[in-house]
């Protein structure tokens, strides 16, 4: 056998056993891949993608869980469910108030993004500041509306206990009871609660932008609102915009924090879609009509959300 040939057969060879050794690998990668995607995709599987089918099927039937007895109304659930939705005072009360949620959760991600500006920009004690607004996303829901609720106590809450050092005793209110302040105060509390998630993001995003955009910037001789439109905003804007839209979204979901504030009252003036559809499931075991209802502003949600989505992206696209 010639050299050559002896040459061509040792790289015809070599280049199998790279091949044999990339298939190994391959083969290796692709089981750690199925065995890390397996548990979410299971998880999905039977808590999301089921029980989303489940509530679909559930909304075309009659199904009381005592009786057990389940019947196919067709669209009657959802033909009952317009109806209350056009007449019932309190459904009008209730998705009035949902919607009313959309731009409180967005002006909480604005808030977040003031304060993100504000502790970047080497403000004293900063870090402090930082935990300060985590705080309330560390504990749990339930805590912290106890303690949001003990300090709008009429009699002992700190709130009346400042009004009335100052002298403001005529402004003093029992602010959960209130008809007039009971959503107010709701608001203010997803406001203080939400602001620390979405500050934490945006300051991480903050940290990203490259720091010599900001010292071409000062080269440059651009002020404070210079830069927060040209540099700041534009780079900051896809995690901005993907706050907004979970924010939106968030808004059909508010349902613990008005139950454990309010439970709704009183006379329904702070009550939310979700409550509502609570009650139909605990109180009345109506399971098709509850379900039928979480359809509908599903999809509604949906559409609402998409139609953010896209006004983001318009901005995303405009010149700043």
């Amino acid at each position: 056998m010639k050299s050559h040939d002896i040459g061509t057969f040792r790289s015809f060879f070599e280049y199998w056993e790279r091949v044999d050794a990339m298939k190994g690998l391959l083969t290796k990668k692709g089981l750690f891949i199925a065995v890390m995607l397996a548990w979410p995709l299971i998880h999905y599987a039977v808590f999301g993608l089921y029980l989303q089918v489940q509530t679909l099927l559930y909304s075309f039937q009659s199904w009381n869980p005592l009786t057990g007895r389940q019947t196919w109304t067709g669209f009657y659930n959802y033909i009952t469910a317009f109806r209350s939705m056009n007449s019932d005072g309190v459904w009008t009360s209730a998705i009035f108030n949902t919607v009313l949620f959309i731009p409180v959760n967005i002006l909480a991600v604005a808030l977040a993004l003031v304060i993100a500006i504000l502790l970047y920009h080497k403000v004293p004690l900063a870090r402090f500041y930082r935990i300060v607004y985590f705080f309330p996303a560390l504990i749990s829901i339930v805590v912290i509306t106890m303690v949001f609720s003990f300090a709008l106590n009429p009699t002992q809450g700190i709130v009346n206990g400042l009004l009335d050092a100052v002298g403001l005793e005529q402004f003093k209110r029992a602010w959960l009871g209130d008809p007039q302040t009971a959503l107010i105060s709701i608001f203010v509390f997803c406001i203080w609660a939400g602001i620390g998630g979405s500050n934490v993001i945006l300051t991480g995003a903050l940290q990203r932008i490259p720091h010599d955009y900001f010292e071409v910037g000062k080269l440059e001789g651009i002020g404070f609102w210079k830069e927060l439109f040209y540099i700041i905003m534009p780079l900051l804007w896809p995690t901005l915009s993907t706050l907004i839209i979970v924010s939106t979204s968030g808004a059909f979901s508010i349902f613990l924090q008005v139950m454990l504030l309010t439970n709704g009252g009183p006379f329904t003036s702070s009550t939310t879609v979700g409550l509502e559809m609570y009650r139909l499931v605990i109180e009345k075991n109506d399971y098709g009509m509850a379900s039928a209802y979480g359809i509908i502003f599903t999809v509604i949600g949906f559409v609402i959300v998409w139609c953010v989505k896209w006004l983001t992206e318009r901005f995303d696209t405009a010149e700043y």
